[in-house]
């Protein structure tokens, strides 16, 4: 039963409560996608900076330079404190597996260099700028690619040998310089060295990169050549094979006809048929004899046609009476 001015009560179908859910993972989903997608992505060379004594105050060189280092493409920049060496060897040890590191120390930031690289995996680069003398220096045993040094061997330039401590290492390399403690940060030298370092091992890093990457076909190999190159193939291939077909025909139709000149049998020039006369008998060689010594015959042979007459004048002349009456019988 309704309570009075309470109004009607509707109950939520089953289809679309599954809809609402759907839509609530959707949701979620795309949440999470975004969350993934703007979460900063891992550079590819980390640098740390460990400042002096009394911090950024008494190094604005080192920190104009830590600016500009930021300002470079696939690096990633922090700044500690001297005593807070620790917090960078848990942000070095925390990169990705492949990241190159490169440390930057001053003064009392340059000792504690050496202790961060004995509590790491690999350093690639550590550049020391004037390390004190006026502290315990532990000797390197981590694993350093390679040491850059630069310090002022005069003791009394650097307040009593605040930046002429030699650091040992097997890998080292000493620049001499003649700079105060405090105007040490400020040297050109200083800040090429530092920015070629870093260049050289982006470029080291781009380099891997490009030779860890697999050898991809060419997408101009995998495409089907156009229609027209195969249209253009196709009339090609068949002028070649009716031009084959048409050479070969002509061929047979050569062979064919040098057969037949071959075969052809030469005929002699066929005499022309004479009339043959049943009751006349052909002529012997005599006629012609007498024909040549009769009275009406030329000097010259005239060709005439013998009669009856003729042939009774010759028997006459030539045999007996009795054969004149068989002639004439």
């Amino acid at each position: 039963m309704i309570a009075q001015g309470s109004g009607p009560t509707r109950s939520i179908p089953t289809c679309q409560r599954w809809g609402m859910a759907q839509v609530k993972k959707r949701s979620i989903a795309l949440a999470l996608c975004c969350s993934l997608v703007a979460s900063p992505v891992w550079a590819k060379t980390f640098v740390g900076v460990l400042y002096p004594f009394l911090g950024p105050m008494a190094a604005i060189g080192l920190v104009e330079l830590a600016g500009e280092l930021k300002a470079m493409p696939d690096v990633e920049v922090a700044t500690y404190l001297h005593q807070s060496w620790k917090a960078l060897v848990d942000d070095i040890n925390r990169q990705p597996k492949g990241t190159h590191i490169l440390i930057v120390g001053y003064s009392l930031g340059a000792n504690n260099a050496i202790l961060v690289a004995n509590n790491t995996g690999y350093v690639d680069t550590i550049i020391a700028l004037q390390p004190s003398m006026l502290t315990t220096q532990d000797s390197l045993t981590g694993k350093v690619g390679k040491i850059i040094e630069i310090y002022n061997p005069n003791p009394w330039m650097t307040f009593g040998g605040m930046g002429s401590q030699k650091l040992e290492a097997p890998n080292i390399e000493y620049i001499v310089n003649n700079d105060t403690h405090p105007g040490a940060q400020f040297n050109a030298q200083f800040h090429t060295v530092v920015k070629n370092e870093l260049a050289r091992l982006v470029a080291l890093d781009s380099l891997q990169t490009a030779q860890a990457k697999p050898t991809k076909p060419s997408l101009l190999a995998k495409l089907a050549p156009p229609k027209e190159a195969k249209s253009s193939q196709l009339a090609f291939a068949n002028e070649e094979a009716s031009k084959h077909d048409q050479t070969k025909h002509e061929q047979i139709r050569h062979d064919q006809a040098k057969h037949e000149q071959k075969a052809q049998p030469v005929f002699a020039d066929a005499p022309k048929p004479q009339p043959v006369f049943a009751d006349v008998p052909k002529p012997q060689p005599i006629f012609a004899e007498a024909l040549s010594s009769s009275a009406t015959a030329d000097n010259s042979f005239v060709q005439r046609t013998l009669t009856i007459g003729d042939m009774k004048d010759y028997v006459k002349r030539n045999y007996p009476t009795a054969q004149t009456v068989g002639v004439t019988r």
